[in-house]
Formats: structure tokens, C-alpha cells, sequence
């Protein structure tokens, strides 16, 4: 019995290996906790091909549990993410550490930044020169990775402003080295003042290598009409957009090219993300849309101004492609509401434009408005219109209009036609930024969304 119970606690490696292949994950840490070697077999760098890299700066010992997943895993495993607080250093730094020993593993395939922030912390001696603290750290050995890695499939810059700045250089490398494997390509940016950036060159050519890129995410200054014509031949699933400032002597998308990128490309979704595009969001609807444009998530993040006449050309324009429409500004923050009557002219007799999106709009599965005032009848309308199909419905309930006196009517009457419970939203569910911009940071807010929607 002595000896049975010794051959158990020393296995020769090989073999316990090959017992855990046969294991579950669950079944593989239920079994570690037999005895020290058993513990050891868990970590094999095998069973581990995904590692999620958490840094918080609220959790003291994310800095070591990231450390002991390096060392174990970083030369094998082959999706890596990396969350970071970006305004801790230690957690910047730790990031960097990650990010330059990954550059070894031949093996990666996918990287996924996952910043709190568009902007991060660096050490005070780079107070100065943040280029270069950017150069050293992230950039060379980013680049680094993707010469030394044999397959890349996926790349996410995770809209960290001073990183995407780069994206012709790590365009080219991919271009080069992985044309034939990427299909995840994300390199639109958040801007930290977006009325005022830099802008490297991002020439269209940079895009012909590649023939399996199914998601790319640029920033609409890069989009032109030698643009669009290039991507249109990638064959896309997603192009998401990003729209910041628009300069003055940006060239414009004509409609004649969205109407090839939709012929070329008859399944792709076009995301259409506004964030503090305090003057874009103005010219939304003469110079961004375009009736050709196949227009399927409009996001619209703290703009500070609602374009009725953009709504308005919505339900005439992308009935046939829009699924979700987010609005979203501070309570508050904002002088005009979201009624029957547009902004700055008399009452007029035209249809409110969300109740047209949800009757023409035939694919709108969300939307979400927030900061807006809203009629009750409306809010019914539009439950009644598109029924049990509208799966995210969300509207703060102190921006609710009522007429009904009688409690919770609109809540059951709206309820009933979604065939779920439904409530507006309270304060309690909302996030610090929507109910107070100078407490809330709205980076945190929007990045968050954005993974959402990713992943949903």
C-alpha cells in the first residue's frame, strides 16, 4: 500500500502530463491540489495557450500574479491580453515588461491592449520627452514581436492615442511578415484633446498586402477616397471608424465610393464611432454620411450637441443596415433636448426620428439615449414597433417626459410589448461620468462600451 500510494505522489512528469491532457481545466485545477508536483503539472506552459494579463493598481498582487504568468507562459501561449491601469506607472511599466517579453514567443497569435485610459503615465525622467519613453518601451518591442512571431492574427492597440500615432509602421511589418494571417486589425485611437492632435501618414498601400483582414478599425482621418477604394477589396466583415476632429482640409468620402465598398462588400458592418467630436458631430450629416454608406452601429460619446437633421436622414438612408443606435452625453451637460421640436426652430409637424428608425429601420436590435429628454409616448411607440426584437433599450428615467399619472404604466406598458421586464435607468445604474463629468472620466466609460460590443 506504501508503494501504491508513493507511485502516485511521483509520477514521472511525462506521464502525469499526459493523465492532465485527458482533464478538463475545472478537473485540471481540482486535481493540483493533490500534492506539489501535481500542482506544478497545472502550470504547464500547454494548458495554458490564453493568458490574461490584469495590472490594478487597487489590487496589490496583480504585479506578482502577472510576473509568475510571465514566467511560466510567455514563451508558449498564444492569445495574450493585456489590462492595465494607465495612469499607474507601476502598472505602465509592468505593461512594457510584458509587452518585451512576449517579443520572444514565436508562437503568439493574438494581442490584445487593454488600457483604462487613451493616454498612460510615464516616469518623471520622460516628463520631456515622451516620445522617447514610448519608442523604447511599447514601440520597439511591439515591433519587435510582430518580425519575430510566425503567424499574427490579431491585433488591438487598444485606442492608446500615442501607440496608434504608429500604426503605418506596425501596418507595414504586418503587411510583410503576416499578410496571410491577419484578421483582426485595430488601430483606431481615442484622442485625448480632440480638437487638437498629431497625425502621422497612413498611405492606402499599406493595406493591399494583406487577404484575410475580416476587422480593421482606423480613425476617420486617415479615410479618403484612395482609401476606401483599397479596403473595399479586403473583403471585410466589420470597418469601424473613429471620428475625432475633422480638418479642414480633409478630402471627404464621396458617396460614389461607399457605393463600391457596399458592392465589393455586401456583408460588412460600418461602425461609426463619434467621441468628443464636438465639431464632427455638427457636420454629421453633410459631410460624414453618405446615403451609400452601409451604415450598421452609429455611437455617438459625449458630442455636447444632438444633430436632428443626422437622425432625421437615418431612417431614410439606413433602413436596410442599421442595428444600433447609442447617443450618449452627460445629464446636464448638454442645452438642447431630444423632443418633438428640433433644436432652435418652431414646432413642426414631421415624425419623431426615433420613432421612424424603429419603423423603418427593420434590423435595430439597441438603442440607447442618454442625456436627452424623451417623450413617454414615444418611448411606447417605439417598444410597440420593433417588439421583443430591440434586445437594448435604455433611457435615464429623470430625461422621461411623462404624461401618465398612473405609476409604473409606462414601465408595464413597455414591458409587455418587449416581452421582458423592462426599467429606464436610475442613478444608482448609471456611470459617474453620465451623471457628473468632472467626477466620472468618460476614457474609462467609453473604452469600456467599446470592448463590450467587441465581445458581444
Amino acid at each position: 500500500m506504501a508503494m501504491e500510494e508513493g507511485s502516485w505522489n511521483h509520477l514521472p512528469s511525462v506521464i502525469l502530463l499526459e493523465v492532465f491532457t485527458y482533464l478538463s481545466q475545472k478537473e485540471r485545477i481540482r486535481a493540483s491540489s493533490t500534492c506539489k508536483q501535481w500542482r506544478g503539472t497545472l502550470f504547464h506552459s500547454s494548458f495554458w495557450p490564453t493568458v490574461h494579463f490584469r495590472l490594478k493598481t487597487k489590487d496589490e498582487d496583480s504585479v506578482l500574479r502577472t510576473r509568475y504568468q510571465l514566467k511560466h507562459f510567455a514563451t508558449k501561449l498564444r492569445n495574450a491580453t493585456i489590462s492595465f491601469d494607465a495612469m499607474d506607472l507601476i502598472c505602465v511599466q509592468e505593461a512594457a515588461r510584458i509587452i518585451q517579453t512576449l517579443r520572444k514567443n514565436e508562437s503568439l497569435r493574438r494581442l490584445s491592449l487593454q488600457p483604462s485610459h487613451c493616454r498612460f503615465e510615464v516616469p518623471d525622467r520622460f516628463a520631456g520627452d515622451r516620445i522617447t519613453f514610448i519608442e523604447r518601451h511599447f514601440m520597439k518591442p511591439l515591433q519587435q514581436l510582430m518580425q519575430n512571431c510566425r503567424r499574427i492574427e490579431f491585433l488591438d492597440l487598444g485606442c492608446l492615442e500615442e501607440i496608434c500615432q504608429h500604426a503605418s509602421k506596425l501596418t507595414y511589418i504586418l503587411g510583410q511578415n503576416h499578410a496571410r494571417s491577419v484578421h483582426h486589425l485595430r488601430l483606431a485611437s481615442i484622442k485625448d484633446d480632440p480638437e487638437c492632435y498629431l497625425l502621422d501618414e497612413l498611405p492606402p498601400a499599406l493595406f493591399r498586402p494583406f487577404q484575410m483582414l475580416q476587422v480593421l478599425s482606423v480613425d476617420y482621418d486617415y479615410l479618403s477616397d484612395e482609401m476606401l477604394p483599397v479596403i473595399s477589396n479586403l473583403g471585410l466583415r466589420q470597418f469601424i471608424i473613429h471620428v475625432h476632429g475633422v480638418e479642414e482640409d480633409h478630402p471627404g468620402i464621396p458617396d460614389s465610393a461607399w457605393a463600391e465598398f457596399a458592392n465589393h462588400n455586401p456583408s460588412c458592418e460600418v461602425h461609426l464611432i463619434l467621441i468628443h467630436a464636438y465639431d464632427a458631430v455638427e457636420i454629421l450629416d453633410s459631410t460624414i454620411f453618405r446615403p451609400s454608406m452601409p451604415l450598421s452601429f452609429l455611437k455617438v460619446f459625449f458630442c455636447e450637441n444632438m444633430n436632428y437633421t443626422a437622425l432625421q436622414r437615418i431612417s431614410l438612408w439606413y433602413y436596410n443596415s442599421l442595428q444600433s443606435l447609442w447617443w450618449i452625453d452627460s445629464i446636464g451637460a448638454t442645452s438642447n433636448s431630444l423632443c418633438l421640436v428640433e433644436p432652435s426652430v418652431e414646432p413642426i409637424a414631421q415624425p419623431d426620428p426615433l420613432v421612424m428608425m424603429a419603423w423603418r429601420c427593420t434590423k435595430l436590435k439597441e438603442l440607447v439615449f442618454l442625456g436627452y429628454k424623451y417623450y413617454e409616448d414615444d418611448l411606447i411607440a417605439i417598444a410597440r414597433l420593433r417588439g421583443s426584437g430591440l434586445q437594448k433599450f435604455e433611457i435615464h428615467a429623470q430625461d422621461i417626459l411623462r404624461v401618465s399619472d398612473v405609476p409604473d404604466a409606462l414601465e408595464f406598458e413597455i414591458s409587455r410589448e418587449l416581452k421582458r421586464t423592462w426599467a429606464p435607468l436610475d442613478d444608482v445604474t448609471l456611470p459617474e461620468v453620465i451623471l457628473n463629468p468632472i467626477l466620472g472620466d468618460s476614457d474609462e466609460y467609453i473604452l469600456q462600451v467599446l470592448r463590450d460590443t467587441e465581445t458581444a
